[in-house]
């Protein structure tokens, strides 16, 4: 169930600013929450969603909100309000220009029962060219009492000019504590909080669906499979084509990737530092980082940056993916056994 802005965990900075625009009556009429996969974006547009057209909101005092409990706050959360509306991919996994032009033709009507129809488009990024450019027209000619609620973790894939005329909130990726409260607040256990953070890469929505024993393996694999084809040409064009077939598929190979070797740049560094990587983690660090030197090690992260970097920017995942490897087998070719 979404819960209004003092249930939501590790975004402080976000949920301050939006507290503060709504109760001075100062709220833009377009937003773009902007940050990584699972760091609470959705969840914040919906309570704000829910302050919006709360019956009792608490808008006096330091932290003002929603009820959280009136007909309008629970049908909110359950899904079901007619003037909250989620705009998700459809045909292709894009969201298309028909879902835009219905958005347009219904965002001039007046609310059923609230106070503000509230558009959420998830992910925003996702917008053909034609849904985009029809989407700017909507935000250039103000349609009544509606807010515009943009959710992407590539807020430079959007077009610039849609950009221009949001105001971007940044979300940040869920530390441990903010991820241990929402675990717990789900009924898990201590000991399946321990087992799922190492894993879960600041992402709630992992945390919550994740299985220790088929992630870890997946992740493993990943490591295995991408540092395995650095011996050759082929083999490195077939990782690849493997795991940049797609956005969704780099995004989350570069995740894994990135973690390991911050996990190898750390147990090079030296043995006070090692004591930052969970237990279970040492000992694949050790073996991991026996013969390569720091030097390589934050060539390989930069590489590895560098891929994301382009991917936010609508790179083509494949030749991303390519690039990225062909970096790596690079920085790996560095004499074993230089500067550590």
């Amino acid at each position: 169930m979404t819960m209004p802005f003092g249930e939501i965990c590790g975004q402080d900075r976000a949920v301050l600013l939006l507290r503060r625009a709504w109760a001075g009556g100062r709220l833009a009429q377009a937003y773009c929450f902007a940050g990584p996969p699972g760091a609470g974006k959705r969840t914040t547009a919906l309570a704000l969603a829910q302050a919006v057209n709360c019956l009792a909101p608490a808008t006096a005092g330091p932290a003002p909100d929603a009820c959280g409990t009136c007909r309008s706050c629970r049908r909110i959360a359950a899904g079901q309000h007619p003037d909250v509306i989620l705009v998700t991919p459809q045909e292709k996994t894009v969201i298309t220009i028909e879902q835009v032009r219905d958005l347009a033709a219904r965002a001039n009507l007046r609310a059923y029962e609230g106070n503000v129809k509230v558009w959420i488009l998830d992910p925003a990024d996702q917008m053909q060219e034609p849904a985009a450019n029809a989407f700017l027209k909507t935000l250039e000619e103000p349609a009544g009492r509606s807010l515009f609620i943009l959710v992407t973790t590539a807020f430079t894939a959007l077009l610039a000019t849609i950009r221009s005329r949001c105001q971007e909130v940044r979300f940040d990726p869920l530390g441990d504590e903010a991820l241990r409260t929402i675990l717990m607040r789900h009924g898990r256990s201590a000991e399946d909080v321990a087992a799922v953070l190492p894993l879960a890469g600041g992402n709630a929505e992992r945390a919550l669906g994740l299985d220790v024993v088929e992630e870890r393996a997946r992740q493993e694999r990943v490591v295995a499979e991408t540092w395995g084809a650095l011996g050759s040409v082929p083999a490195l064009l077939e990782q690849a084509e493997r795991i940049g077939k797609d956005r969704a598929t780099l995004e989350a190979a570069l995740e894994i990737l990135l973690g390991f070797t911050r996990d190898l740049a750390v147990f090079r560094v030296g043995e006070s530092s090692r004591r930052l990587l969970p237990t279970d983690r040492l000992a694949a660090g050790g073996r991991a980082a026996a013969g390569i030197p720091l030097s390589a090690t934050l060539k390989i992260h930069e590489a590895q940056a560098e891929a994301r970097r382009r991917l936010a920017v609508n790179a083509q995942p494949r030749f991303t993916a390519e690039r990225m490897l062909l970096k790596m087998r690079e920085a790996m070719e560095e004499k074993v056994g230089g500067p550590a």
